[in-house]
């Protein structure tokens, strides 16, 4: 079904060569390479076993006898199937009524055996579930959790604990063994996509118990960016972005048997009746006087920068509607919306497809120094393996209810 390929680990300099000063002055465009935020320093390749801690997220505790009922109205993912016994987590979203996503979320079942304490000190005394956001949209979140409340018999407060991040990629990606409970730490092997590893919680400092190399978010988010994984607001840009273009789908955060829940109707009438024409994929950034990369690399010496803000991606050689759009970056690679059919060899219909290996994509945006001045890099669009995999088990599941 496709034919590109990502090697995360193969890595190579990104030339450094300019386009020169006659077609900058007959385009006015330029690679954004020289500029000053360019000259920042990048985080380094990630090892293959560490651990970070995730500064950027935060938590919100919701607990009470109407808990596990109330949460189940407003999230994607059927929550009777997860209880503190269980002893994992799981990935899931919260929709508005349009079925777009508001918020994408970890969720873990917890016991009041645990001992935990919020922010004021509180022991919990009943069954909850603690809520992993975007930490900038926390308090977003807990005013969409209260606006639906009315008489239900749950309390919502922020929680106090410690977000990890671990992986190893020597270990099975496909690994089932979930962190067991304790009063110290909890958690979940990571669903989303094969080696991200596993989510864990806990009250004090663990560090030095955690196997592999302590590193950054910003490390975190280049391993997750390489594997295609989008996370928070600014990629799933909150009340736009569809859960199925999201990944949602394949990342294990929609269950499609499943009852009512706010934002259902859209969803499920997308599964059965609807193509999805565009994901949300990993993508690479290079010089427009470069050649076409054939595969995904990250260059922690590179140069280049993208957009601090969401760009469209158009064809480099034609004119006509939009192939996609850039979502976020670090350095040379980043994630994009992208349409499958114009900037991939999917075939969704029997129409056919309008990608052609020549093809070059390309975003542009003006610098905030400079509105005159328009910059220009050039994209191409990679599919996961891990994507063609999850297409296949759907492809099977439905033919065997067929």
């Amino acid at each position: 079904m496709y034919d590109t390929t990502i090697n995360p680990g193969m890595f190579s300099r990104v030339s450094r060569s300019h386009l020169c000063e006659v077609c900058l002055s007959a385009t006015n465009r330029r690679s954004f390479s020289s500029s000053a935020s360019a000259a920042s320093i990048l985080p380094s390749l990630p090892p293959s076993t560490g651990f970070a801690r995730l500064t950027n997220r935060a938590l919100i505790l919701l607990y009470g006898r109407d808990a596990a009922h109330y949460l189940q109205g407003l999230t994607t993912t059927n929550i009777k199937d997860y209880t503190f016994d269980s002893l994992g987590g799981f990935y899931t979203a919260f929709l508005n009524a349009q079925g777009r996503v508001l918020h994408d979320v970890f969720v873990y079942p917890i016991d009041h055996a645990l001992g935990l304490k919020g922010k004021e000190g509180i022991t919990y005394d009943k069954p909850g579930f603690m809520i992993d956001v975007d930490k900038a949209h926390a308090e977003t979140l807990r005013s969409h959790l209260k606006r639906y409340k009315l008489r239900a018999k749950i309390a919502i407060e922020p929680a106090d604990c410690h977000i990890w991040a671990t992986w190893d990629d020597a270990i099975a990606s496909d690994s089932k063994s979930d962190i067991a409970p304790s009063a110290h730490k909890f958690g979940c092997v990571d669903p989303r996509a094969p080696g991200m590893g596993k989510r864990i919680l806990s009250s004090a400092d663990i560090s030095k118990a955690l196997p592999g190399e302590e590193t950054s978010v910003e490390h975190y988010d280049i391993r997750r960016i390489l594997k295609g994984v989008p996370q928070g607001y600014r990629e799933i840009i909150s009340g736009e972005a569809l859960p199925q273009e999201s990944n949602i789908d394949y990342m294990s955060g929609i269950d499609f048997r499943k009852g009512c829940y706010i934002g259902q109707e859209l969803t499920i009438r997308t599964r059965h009746t609807g193509v999805v024409r565009k994901r949300i994929l990993p993508v690479q950034l290079y010089n427009p006087d470069e050649k076409l990369p054939d595969s995904l690399r990250y260059d922690p010496s590179s140069s280049l920068t993208s957009p601090d803000s969401p760009r469209n991606i158009a064809r480099v050689d034609t004119r006509g509607r939009s192939a996609g759009k850039f979502l976020r970056g670090v350095g040379n690679i980043g994630l994009a919306l992208c349409r499958l059919e114009t900037m991939t060899n999917a075939k969704l219909t029997e129409e056919g497809s309008q990608w052609s290996p020549e093809h070059e994509f390309k975003v542009s945006w003006s610098a905030e120094e400079d509105q005159a001045e328009e910059k220009e890099m050039k994209i191409k669009a990679f599919v996961p393996e891990w994507h063609r995999n999850r297409v296949s088990v759907r492809n099977m599941h439905q033919q065997q209810n067929v």
